[in-house]
């Protein structure tokens, strides 16, 4: 059983891997979902289609020798390392949890809000066709009571984590008339909102504000990026609300 959910994991870190490299900011969410699912693999230097036997997770990365089998063009460390990740953290959460509702929403979760953090890295950018969905579907699981709170719960939630955002950002631009926070941000932390009790999400921004701050440092003074103005707050707040909706419940 661990074999197949590590296998698992792998699989939808391959596709993850897909979904971010086909993802554009220009794109509609038609196109996005045609570019994911009926478009075909293909080498990004040579743009030849792939067979099959090239596409396994991370066996046909080894057997290839890290090189396109038509070009011989290098494929990318990421591939790899975000398939062994996948597949390791589905591993622990099986270990941990075992297969329930909670342990399958967890890796839900994982594999959604990695895509979603390495769009926000690339792009600084938290398309809405990716928040509104997480958001009513953290509403359907509550009224169906799926996800451990209540509908008037998740309610309160998307409320609370909406204004926690949108009253400082408001507040700022008013002082400074600059944007120093993008409303993906605040849309996320909403939708984030209808999956924990409300009550955990001041806890969630001030555990997401402490990564982002490690974040900044590490960035400008280990990395010396000195010229740095901006860093992305979504992986923050992915990254505090998995681990508090893992503890939580």
């Amino acid at each position: 059983m661990i074999m197949i959910i590590a296998c698992l994991g792998i699989c939808l870190g391959s596709f993850i891997n897909v979904a971010y490299y086909r993802f554009s900011p220009s794109q509609t969410v038609q196109q996005y979902l045609l570019a994911i699912t009926i478009e075909r693999s293909s080498c990004p230097f040579c743009r030849t289609k792939l067979a099959a036997w090239q596409l396994i997770p991370i066996i046909s990365w080894l057997i290839l020798n890290r090189r396109c089998y038509y070009c011989h063009a290098r494929i990318a460390y990421q591939y790899l390392i975000l398939e062994l990740t996948m597949g390791t953290l589905f591993t622990l959460i099986f270990m941990d949890q075992g297969i329930n509702g909670h342990s399958i929403i967890l890796m839900i979760f994982a594999s959604y809000f990695v895509l979603l953090a390495l769009i926000d890295f690339n792009y600084y950018l938290l398309p809405d066709f990716f928040t509104q969905p997480l958001m009513w579907l953290g509403l359907i699981s509550a009224y169906f009571e799926l996800s451990g709170i209540t509908i008037k719960s998740a309610l309160t939630g998307i409320l609370c984590g909406y204004l926690l955002l949108k009253i400082p950002a408001l507040i700022f631009y008013l002082l400074t008339q600059k944007h120093g926070l993008g409303q993906g941000d605040v849309k996320l932390l909403a939708a984030i909102g209808a999956w924990l009790p409300y009550e955990k999400l001041l806890l969630l921004l001030v555990l997401a504000s402490s990564i982002g701050i490690v974040y900044y440092l590490y960035l400008k003074y280990v990395l010396k990026r000195q010229s740095l103005t901006i860093i992305p707050f979504g992986p923050c707040l992915l990254t505090s609300g998995y681990l508090i909706y893992y503890f939580v419940f």
